[in-house]
């Protein structure tokens, strides 16, 4: 009896099963609706429809980054796939696991401008991993396969596969195990060798030694945690986080210094700016966390441990590559080496911690019945006991949750941190919250952020997503006011804004809402929202005068931040 063929639809739908995908967020549109007629005999993924394919790859990049899974979002040709771009680059410059799939036209049309062509795949080069053209229904297999692969290995980040429409009718055996074709392809980097490893106590054995890590995203990808915690206390070494590597270090842990960067903690800020021995243990040594570079780098030697060899001096030189898996490098570091101690070192950074108030909550308190974003932050922290999902959108308000909300597991602080993308973060929450169930998860955003994916309230409705949604309302968009009014000579241009009624739109939805103008009314709100099974949204008033702070300002070094504002 001969094999059974599949149409290269129901391949599409096999493949995914059979990698054990779980989710997929899409949208149809016409040269994938062959795909969408298929769906019928899938019966181990979850289809969820977006209201937007820019919110379906939030939401997979979301998913991804909490469950540690690879996420999956599908855009139909033209507009669909245009849509997915963004979410594309997100992807890629965080290092988020994600499966980008589109259609294309049929390939007797494709290069005549017909109707919703367009070159996704010249588009999307530059911001993915990598690529494919499907031109057969017999490669699918093959294809999902090495995508799933190289999505994962070595430094993730996101796979794009462009579907011809002449694939899905196009009969194909489903095989068991295709075999990989990706020559060339050296995802896993060669591992720093022992010697390398061992290299490190001659730096840790100098006299007047101030050394520091920052600690960044690739502890949290490769769950280095534990790893991290024991090589610092072996060697007595003070930690500090970037922005995506919160969470990845306990931060009661008398080692813990803060966030370090343009909004950091003034201690980490310091900390970082006075040492001499930088170790960077999965970080990028971006311009947010350095400030000058010329500064940065001035009388500091550098250690950089990272999986990916192009991060190597990419940014800053660096004096002793240590090229691998964090964890692995990690392990092999905590048997290696000598144990070290810095006491004098220690004894600057106490008396920085000591008058900055360190982890004691400093921010601005409520004026006028309007709120501080930075008080609020810190109450629903209080209130979760640190142990949410927490997705932020970007601006101010995303740096008040970096300082004030006190993480206590890796993979729940969510955040558009390489890109910088506005409408974030109530897409992220729908995926994470899928991925983790268990988990309770709150996304905070401000109103210029939320009403860019603001459709996603339909989505949220429709599945009952249990997800806790936050609006700073203050008519602007912070960041950009903030810098406007600081290095703008208060020369504010449009990004002031009106706002519709934000409860009775999530009302529409059948969405339960409150409002919140005082701190006793925001702290009813915060505790109403937990006992309810299901979305909430709660509008909190807050004032658009409260700037972040510190501030480390353009061409100025970290040593140069502005604590207050005078």
């Amino acid at each position: 009896m001969a094999e059974k063929k599949y149409t290269g639809a129901e391949i599409l739908w096999k493949s995914l099963e059979h990698e054990k995908a779980k989710l997929l967020f899409g949208i149809p549109g016409g040269v994938v609706l062959p795909f969408y007629d298929a769906i019928h005999k899938n019966k181990k993924i979850k289809h969820v429809l977006p209201r937007h394919e820019q919110g379906g790859g939030f939401a997979a990049d979301g998913y991804a980054r909490a469950s540690g899974d690879v996420g999956l979002a599908l855009g139909t040709s033209g507009p669909g796939a245009t849509n997915l771009l963004t979410s594309i680059s997100n992807s890629r410059m965080d290092s988020v696991p994600v499966i980008y799939l589109t259609g294309q036209v049929l390939e007797e049309v494709v290069g005549t401008d017909a109707f919703q062509e367009i070159d996704i795949l010249g588009m999307s080069i530059p911001v993915v991993k990598h690529s494919y053209l499907v031109t057969k229904a017999a490669d699918i297999q093959r294809v999902i396969k090495e995508a799933f692969y190289i999505a994962k290995e070595g430094r993730p980040g996101p796979i794009h596969i462009d579907f011809l429409k002449d694939v899905w009718g196009q009969k194909t055996l489903f095989k068991k195990d295709p075999k990989m074709q990706i020559p060339g392809c050296h995802i896993k980097p060669k591992l720093s060798s022992d010697l390398d490893i061992l290299r490190l106590n001659r730096y840790f054995e100098r006299n007047d030694l101030r050394p520091v890590v920052i600690a960044g995203h690739g502890v949290e990808i490769s769950k280095a945690q534990k790893e991290l915690l024991a090589f610092v206390k072996k060697h007595e070494l003070p930690v500090v986080n970037t922005l995506l590597g919160l969470g990845n270090f306990p931060q009661g842990d008398q080692h813990f210094c803060g966030m370090v960067g343009m909004h950091g903690d003034a201690v980490a800020n310091y900390v970082v700016d006075r040492a001499n021995l930088i170790i960077g243990i999965g970080c990028r040594f971006d311009d947010r966390i350095t400030g000058s570079l010329k500064s940065f780098i001035k009388g500091k030697e550098f250690v950089h441990m990272d999986i990916d060899l192009s991060e190597i001096s990419k940014n800053i030189p660096c004096h002793l590559a240590i090229v691998g898996d964090s964890k692995e490098t990690l392990t092999k570091a905590n048997c290696l080496l000598d144990k070290h101690n810095y006491p004098g070192w220690w004894e600057q950074i106490k008396s920085l911690k000591e008058k900055y108030g360190f982890l004691n909550f400093t921010g601005p308190q409520s004026k006028k019945n309007l709120l501080s974003q930075a008080e609020l932050i810190h109450e629903i922290s209080e209130a979760t006991e640190g142990r949410a999902i927490v997705t932020s959108d970007v601006g101010r308000h995303q740096m008040w949750v970096a300082r004030f909300y006190r993480f206590k597991h890796p993979n729940s602080h969510l955040s558009s941190g390489g890109l910088g993308s506005m409408g974030y973060s109530i897409s992220a929450a729908i995926g994470a919250k899928l991925a983790k169930p268990q988990r309770e998860v709150w996304s905070i955003s401000g109103d210029g952020g939320f009403k860019m994916n603001m459709q996603e309230l339909g989505t949220i409705a429709e599945y009952n997503i249990d997800v806790k949604l936050v609006i700073m309302e203050d008519n602007a968009f912070g960041m950009v006011y903030q810098w406007q009014n600081l290095l703008f000579k208060g020369n504010v241009q449009e990004s002031r804004f009106q706002n519709p009624d934000f409860c009775l739109i999530a009302k529409a939805f059948g969405i339960r809402t409150f409002k919140a103008t005082t701190m006793l009314e925001a702290k009813k709100a915060i505790q109403s929202a937990r006992r309810v099974k299901g979305p909430v949204l709660i509008v909190f008033k807050v004032n658009p005068n409260e700037h972040v702070y510190p501030m480390v300002v353009p061409k100025k070094s970290l040593g140069e931040q502005i604590l207050y504002e005078y």
